[in-house]
Order: structure tokens, then sequence, then C-alpha cells
């Protein structure tokens, strides 16, 4: 008599299973990210470009960490390779913006304790808007004489801009290499 193999029974696996260093690379990619957002949210609240930077870092390490997962998996087919393929590529891609803007925001640090600033002022010429469909728009971005400053961090609603800054000129405050807006004033 042969040796049946018994059935598994959660099923076949969908991911390999890695061993010892790649298991502890993952772990402390998403160890950092989550003291990264901690860092983000409470230790750095009151100072702006730590707050971001730390944020950046947090979804930078995410994005990677699910790069690696997506790499993981066991791919039976062509559709699944090419799902995979995209995941991994998308998250990588994502990844190295978040880190760009990242260091963009290293660069302003010391511009934004000595509060030096770079300036525009006008009415603005267009807008973005987050689009939420569950809330209220935010705008994202304003721009002003060719310069497009983010302004999401600010949390302006449509709402709150229209009543407050429609059609009139304002003053943006920003960091030169992020494009940061630091705060926005109403020209009198």
């Amino acid at each position: 008599m042969g040796y049946k193999k018994k059935n598994r029974i959660t099923g076949s696996r969908s991911f390999k299973t890695p061993s010892a260093f790649p298991l502890v690379l993952l772990l402390v990619i998403l160890l950092f990210s989550a003291l990264s957002l901690f860092l983000s949210s409470t230790v750095f609240q009151d100072h702006l470009v730590l707050s971001e930077l730390f944020l950046f870092l947090s979804m930078s390490l995410l994005s990677l960490f699910i790069a690696f997962v997506a790499s993981y998996s066991i791919l039976n087919n062509w559709i699944e390779r090419i799902l995979v393929s995209v995941v991994i590529v998308g998250s990588l891609a994502f990844s190295f913006t978040f880190a760009h803007t990242l260091f963009q925001l290293y660069e302003d640090i010391d511009l934004y304790e000595a509060r030096n600033f770079e300036s525009v002022e006008g009415i603005p010429s267009s807008f973005t808007y987050d689009g939420s469909k569950n809330g209220p728009d935010y705008v994202t971005s304003i721009t002003i004489h060719h310069k497009k400053v983010k302004v999401s961090h600010l949390n302006i609603t449509t709402k709150r801009y229209k009543e407050h800054f429609k059609d009139k000129s304002i003053q943006l405050n920003y960091l030169t290499h992020s494009k940061l807006a630091v705060d926005i004033d109403k020209n009198d």
C-alpha cells in the first residue's frame, strides 16, 4: 500500500512562505511605517513639515510593504501574473513618488524653521478638489500666476473657500521645494 497525502483543511495557499530574512524585513518595514504614522499624528503635530514628512515616509513604506507582499504571491495563470505585476509596479511607483515628496520636505525643514517662505499673490486661476463622494469636497491645490501650491493639509472645504476667498485676491505663503502652503490670507 502506498502512502496517501492528506488534503489540507484550509485549502490551497495563495502565498509562498518567505524565508526568515524577507519575513523580518517585511516586519521591520511595517513597524517603521506604523512608527512614522504615530510620529506624524502625535509627536510632530505642531510642526507642519515634520508632520507631513513622517506621513509621507509612512505612506512610502506601506506602499513598499504592499509590493513585497504581492511579490510572494503564487501565480498560477497569466491573468494573476499580469495583475500581481501591475500591483507590484504600481506600489513601487507610489513608494518612489512618496519618497520624492519626502526628500523635498526634508530640504524645506530649515526654511520652515527660519520662516523663510516663498509667496505668491493674486486671484487664483484654477483649483483642484479631492472629489469626495461621502463628504464635503476639499481644495487640494490652488494655482496663481502659473504657481501650483498644495493646500490639502489646510483642510479648506469648497464651501469655506467660496465664502471667504471666491474671486478675491489671496496671498499664499509656501515652502520652496515641496510647494506646500504654510498659510493663506485674503488681500484687502
